[in-house]
């Protein structure tokens, strides 16, 4: 093509990634189910083929069964979705029966080790950027559904909760969330210099991505979708500046008035730009002839995106405290027996943790219902309605994924024959390891999940270096879009393409994890 046809191209790929109207909220989340039902059906068949395959095996099956059905619900089968979550569904409850049909006729579920990470939450922080890396490539081609592309003014779609849910999966595990102490061991000063010496360390980095990616997008002349952050911000400085908002904040109010403060900023954010103009001034066709004009959707959003944050770091305290005051249980004996299976449970703390996401689900949903029929969702506002649905969304997702947890944690104790006990042995045991939680390490923990592993290696090693991953597949990106037209590729090249794609950047990072390099950006 001449100078000219790909001057033409670029302003047809702009046009094919703009003026979206979005779909359903019902849309995103049964887009989102396969991903759950990805990690049942992998970590199940794990289970009964652990004798007969090779470490490297395993993680192309995990590959398989996960990453690849996320593609393809995400283009081809995005009509579907429903029939792919059946299969997946059907085959893993065939699996835990051929599981369970070796194991013991008794299940205790107050045996379960609390010590360690939440494997939970690192599917959940894993999924967040795999769909995402997923999405930035896909939504150049035609076999990606518009549904699913970024929204230009209202509503909800696929690609709009990428940078939010990026928000609350940092949320979930930041210090803010873990930090139960009642009084501050130091004072305003010490803390706010060790925040901001912290901060600085994590945002510079980010802010020269986010430089890098506006020069290079410059340069070499790249679509550009003026609407989704402005003209010269990005997602790299929309999170270097969150961090640095977040973290001065938590230098004046403790992490216990999280949710308050998140509240707080969502309620003002929403106010402010209802009666000041703002949201008529960032929607409009206003002249971009300032720095300021120029990104208002980037700089306008930071205010909602900080609220988000908190309101994620109460979330992230509410399931730390759940497992972290594990010692004082509760007095609640559950006996079921069912085709022969007697289970007998005296409280578990995912349990709990399980009923109270999806009670937190629900009344976000509501929240979200109503801030949409008086303010709409944008994501181009981060308004309270946005985050309101970033918070269903994730909540959703957190009480789905751990169940899964729950149910593989039931057939790790059918067919371990070891639960073949007394009662007082296994009381013995119970109290052993509550004793031994907090001086456990996290590797003997890894070593004692069971036959049927509760996380995956792959997701691991995307949360090892997450900020590599997803750099690494926005050059990926770039060179793909670079090295051929996006929008003429046939659906089957396209797909190849996005699996190629998605091999190349998890693998480079399983290579790094397994060698235990840490890339700090």
């Amino acid at each position: 093509m001449t100078p000219v046809d790909k001057e033409q191209y670029r302003l047809e790929q702009e046009a094919f990634v703009s003026n979206h109207g979005g779909t359903t909220p019902q849309d995103i989340l049964l887009t989102l189910l396969p991903n759950v039902c990805g990690i049942l059906l992998t970590t199940t068949t794990l289970g009964v083929l652990r004798k007969h395959i090779h470490r490297n095996v395993r993680v192309v099956i995990e590959f398989i069964l996960t990453v690849v059905p996320t593609v393809l619900c995400c283009t081809v089968l995005s009509e579907h979705i429903g029939s792919v979550c059946i299969v997946m569904i059907t085959i893993s409850v065939l699996n835990i029966m051929l599981l369970a049909s070796k194991g013991t006729n008794v299940i205790d579920l107050a045996m379960r080790p609390v010590a360690g990470k939440r494997p939970f939450i690192t599917n959940f922080r894993a999924l967040t950027n795999i769909i995402t890396a997923i999405c930035i490539l896909a939504v150049d081609f035609r076999i990606f559904p518009r549904k699913f592309a970024k929204t230009e003014v209202f509503g909800y779609s696929l690609m709009d909760t990428g940078v939010g849910l990026f928000i609350l999966a940092n949320a979930l595990v930041a210090p803010e969330a873990r930090d139960f102490s009642v009084h501050r061991q130091a004072r305003f000063e010490e803390i706010l210099t060790k925040n901001l010496r912290s901060c600085f360390r994590s945002c510079v980095p980010l802010l020269v991505l986010g430089l890098g990616r506006f020069v290079t997008v410059e340069y070499m002349g790249y679509q550009k979708h003026v609407t989704e952050y402005g003209i010269h911000w990005n997602f790299f400085m929309t999170l270097a500046v969150v961090k640095l908002f977040t973290s001065m904040i938590t230098s004046t109010i403790n992490s216990r008035y999280s949710l308050l403060s998140g509240i707080w900023i969502l309620g003002m954010h929403e106010y402010i730009m209802n009666t000041k103009g703002f949201k008529t001034w960032i929607l409009g066709d206003a002249p971009r002839d300032d720095f300021f004009s120029a990104n208002r959707e980037g700089l306008i959003s930071v205010p909602g995106y900080v609220g988000l944050y908190f309101v994620g770091v109460a979330v992230g305290r509410l399931i730390h405290s759940t497992y972290q005051n594990s010692h004082t249980k509760l007095n609640m004996n559950i006996s079921l027996k069912l085709y022969g299976l007697e289970f007998e449970a005296s409280y578990n703390e995912s349990m709990l943790l399980c009923i109270k996401l999806s009670l937190i689900s629900v009344q976000t949903c509501i929240a979200t219902l109503f801030c949409d029929s008086y303010f709409k969702i944008s994501r181009r506002l981060a308004n309270a309605g946005y985050c309101m649905w970033i918070l269903t969304l994730t909540t959703t997702l957190l009480t789905l994924l751990l169940f899964v947890e729950v149910v593989i944690d039931i057939v790790n104790y059918v067919v371990n024959e070891s639960h073949i006990e007394s009662k007082t042995e296994r009381l013995r045991k119970n109290l052993r390891l509550n004793l031994k939680k907090n001086v456990e390490s996290e590797k003997k923990v890894h070593k004692e999940e069971g036959i049927v592993k509760r996380s995956l290696e792959i997701f691991d090693a995307v949360n090892y270096n997450g900020l590599f991953f997803f750099l690494l597949c926005n050059v990926i990106t770039g060179l793909v879009n670079t090295l051929m037209y996006t929008l003429y590729a046939k659906p089957s090249t396209a797909l190849l393409i996005l699996i190629i794609y998605m091999a190349t950047s998890i693998f480079s990072t399983l290579i790094l994890y397994r060698m235990q390099i840490p890339i700090k950006l």
